[in-house]
């Protein structure tokens, strides 16, 4: 279900990267969508799905890094052009710009719901033993047999 949601919305984002007309409210609608799903798949599942789930979020950003590129080629804008135009309410509608603003708002909130489920994980992995049940000794480096002169 997950893979699902990331393949509809990579390409979405693709679509909007070659210049297709694409509903923002679809794209901010599959994002939150996403969002959540990956969140729950990290909190809740096996090892090896969360471990799919941290590859996928990965990969998401890797395309979303890739279509972003693609955008400023084929416009002649540079990123932060993009951002500015973007975050400019005179470039919208007044009821695509509320959508815009809400929509926003809630991919933040699921970010950052998201960001602190991944601290969370990250401090709850037991750290590794050796067999027998005893902590790694931290390795010192060997010094050099080098003679300086």
């Amino acid at each position: 279900m997950l893979k699902d949601e990331y393949e509809r919305l990579l390409k979405l984002f693709q679509e909007g990267a070659e210049g297709k007309s694409i509903n923002l409210g679809d794209v901010f609608g599959q994002s939150l969508t996403f969002f959540q799903q990956l969140k729950a798949q990290i909190e809740k599942g096996s090892p090896e799905e969360k471990k799919e789930a941290m590859a996928m979020m990965s990969e998401m950003y890797q395309q979303m890094m890739l279509e972003t590129e693609k955008i400023t080629k084929r416009s002649g804008l540079s990123e932060d052009q993009l951002v500015d135009y973007a975050e400019n309410s005179a470039n919208f509608t007044p009821e695509q710009w509320k959508a815009i603003q809400e929509s926003k708002e809630k991919i933040l909130h699921a970010g950052e719901d998201l960001a602190k489920t991944l601290g969370k994980m990250g401090r709850d992995q037991p750290e590794e033993k050796e067999a027998g049940g005893k902590q790694p000794k931290e390795k010192k480096g060997k010094k050099s047999n080098w003679m300086k002169s």
